[in-house]
């Protein structure tokens, strides 16, 4: 039997320290969106990452000089250094600290450019090893374009798979994004959430909960939800 409904996210978090979200497709909006909910639910959140990511205020840098325990409640972006627009990413002791300053840490672990999915390079993802919770999203954008204008590191992806680079994006390719060696690369199979995001892209957005669907029958994902990070709303699929 299947169980659909709608959800507020943030609920399944609240009492979490560390949340990681990795792949494409809407990390830095579904983050935001996480820190703006616990922040209205009195919590103090820190925003970081492994990689990088846009420093837009309120963001403090941490190094030798710095005093995290003097910056901004509820909310702050840290990272390492400023280069260019973005904050680079922290160690996991950086980490760990922020941990015990603020009620929770969201951390960026994935880059994709603004690609709607992608195919993870040998060092990626930096997931800290402590994490209490995973996220992996994707864009269901990717769907019907080509490979290499869906895929970041589409490269990779072709040299592994093998596809070509002017395939399209089916439903078939898509879902065999979520698999050990991609997406779910580095992924505590006990402690995480696939997050279909971008759901009012599609023309039909009913293929959204097809492919939820797909993925849980396969075994390997638990709980989906389908998303619009955009109109702030989310959809949650398990089966009983």
């Amino acid at each position: 039997m299947w169980y659909f409904r709608r959800i507020n996210p943030v609920q399944s978090i609240h009492r979490l320290k560390y949340i990681t979200f990795v792949g494409a497709g809407g990390k830095t909006s579904l983050i935001e969106h996480m820190a703006r909910g616990l922040a209205e639910a009195g919590k103090t959140v820190a925003i970081t990452t492994t990689t990088k990511i846009y420093a837009r205020e309120p963001y403090r840098l941490i190094d030798g000089d710095s005093r995290p325990e003097e910056w901004e409640k509820p909310f702050v972006r840290v990272g390492k250094t400023l280069q260019g627009e973005k904050l680079t990413g922290v160690n996991f002791q950086d980490i760990i600290h922020l941990g015990r300053l603020y009620d929770v840490v969201l951390i960026e672990a994935d880059g994709a450019k603004g690609k709607p999915i992608k195919f993870p390079a040998s060092h990626e993802p930096v997931i800290p090893p402590f994490t209490d919770w995973i996220f992996v999203i994707a864009g269901l954008d990717a769907l019907s374009k080509k490979v290499e204008d869906a895929v970041f590191r589409w490269e990779l992806f072709c040299e592994a798979i093998p596809m070509d680079r002017h395939s399209i994006v089916t439903p078939e390719v898509f879902s065999g994004f979520f698999s050990d060696p991609i997406l779910l690369k580095g992924v505590d199979k006990t402690r995480f959430t696939v997050v279909l995001n971008k759901y009012d892209a599609l023309m039909a957005p009913g293929k959204a909960t097809g492919l939820a669907r797909n993925l849980i029958s396969a075994g390997t994902v638990p709980t989906v939800i389908i998303s619009s990070t955009l109109h702030h709303s989310f959809y949650e699929i398990t089966r009983f």
